[in-house]
């Protein structure tokens, strides 16, 4: 069963509660695994939250925290798109949500090699056998 976008009548999978050409609002009816009340129309346009949790993960991951929130940022950023993928979240949010994917995973890999370097340099240094 499909629905179809009031908008440009482009059909969509049953669960969508976005359409997947336009971004609209479908109409809303029980679905099945939906978070939301039944009876209230899905959120209008805009991100989604998920997606901005999974930004600033990213940016926090990069300043200061490293694989301590890289990688809920990664986690977080794909579900999002996996979402957004799906039709249950607004296309609003899609390159937060992939900022917040690819940030963290990237901040996750600097931060582990730049601890694997300091450890390296730091045993370099102790099996110096001369003392200054």
């Amino acid at each position: 069963m499909t629905k179809t976008c009031p908008k440009c009548n482009q059909p969509n999978i049953a669960e969508a509660m976005f359409c997947q050409n336009c971004s609209s609002p479908l109409s809303s009816g029980p679905t099945i695994g939906a978070q939301q009340a039944v009876g209230q129309p899905p959120p209008a346009g805009g991100t989604g939250q998920k997606a901005t949790i999974a930004l600033v993960l990213a940016i926090v991951a990069l300043i200061c925290c490293g694989p301590f929130a890289g990688i809920p940022a990664a986690i977080v950023g794909w579900m999002e798109l996996d979402a957004i993928k799906k039709g249950q979240s607004p296309e609003g949010g899609k390159w937060m949500a992939q900022v917040g994917l690819w940030g963290g995973v990237a901040s996750s890999l600097l931060h582990i090699g730049g601890y694997i370097i300091w450890i390296l340099l730091s045993m370099m240094a102790a099996s110096n056998p001369y003392y200054y």
